[in-house]
């Protein structure tokens, strides 16, 4: 059962193919996204489906970490990650549309499943939820334009 969408997108003055770049950037994603602290691969290197990677971010002034795992990836196209966060399960898909003019528009929705939470977690989250998923959109949102920022200075 999806408990929460985010969608949010952004216009990029670069191809797909540098925004794609910039979003499957593993090993650099601790200087291209404010949030990130830490990226630690966990597996073999590269970007596909079947890449894992635990990721340290600050969110609240606390640094969570948590183990990504890509379930989709369609080059340069759309990509979608997976992470399970207590009992929720969160999936964030990234689909990259071209534009004219050499833009993308990049998409991202990210959904939690939240079929798994007991009931102690329901009632928590009809205390805390609001200000949990407005969090997780403000960070959405600065992600988006940490990529954009990296995608547009790449391009030559």
């Amino acid at each position: 059962m999806t408990g929460h969408v985010i969608h949010l997108d952004i216009e990029i003055e670069a191809p797909p193919e540098i925004v794609w770049q910039v979003l499957t950037d593993l090993p650099h994603a601790d200087h291209i996204l404010r949030s990130v602290k830490q990226v630690e691969p966990l597996g073999a290197p590269g970007y596909d489906v079947g890449t894992t990677w635990r990721e340290t971010r600050a969110m609240f002034g606390h640094h969570g970490e948590e183990e990504m795992h890509v379930v989709e990836s369609v080059k340069p196209h759309r990509t979608m990650h997976e992470t399970r966060l207590g009992h929720d399960r969160i999936r964030t898909a990234f689909s990259l549309q071209s534009h004219a003019g050499g833009r993308t528009k990049l998409l991202v929705t990210a959904n939690i499943d939240t079929s798994e939470r007991n009931k102690a977690e329901d009632m928590m989250w009809h205390i805390w939820g609001g200000w949990g998923f407005s969090a997780t959109r403000r960070m959405l949102n600065h992600d988006l334009e940490d990529i954009k920022s990296e995608a547009e200075a790449r391009v030559v």
